[in-house]
């Protein structure tokens, strides 16, 4: 019976968790490139697009961004790449 237990490890629970590695690796890659694609476009807007207008804002964010990564990102997502793109579009 120990072998059987050790024959389905081996053959199902070692190829499932690869599988799964993969699948977190696929949404590491996703999440990283969110967060390189929110600190080009801060790193290229000019100090005046932003919804605050201060004379820092552009570093503040950047290095929100740089020290908060993920979540650094989603917040500039939140609260400046999307009230930048609601005036533009008007």
């Amino acid at each position: 019976m120990k072998w059987v237990i050790l024959t389905l490890v081996v053959l199902i629970i070692i190829p499932v968790t690869f599988h799964i590695g993969q699948l977190l690796w696929g949404i590491a890659l996703l999440f990283f490139s969110f967060w390189i694609t929110m600190l080009v476009d801060c790193l290229q807007k000019n100090e005046t697009d932003f919804p605050a207008k201060g004379k820092n804002e552009k570093l503040i964010w950047s290095i929100v961004l740089i020290f908060l990564n993920i979540v650094g990102a989603f917040l500039y997502f939140v609260l400046v790449f999307t009230k930048y793109n609601e005036v533009t579009d008007l």
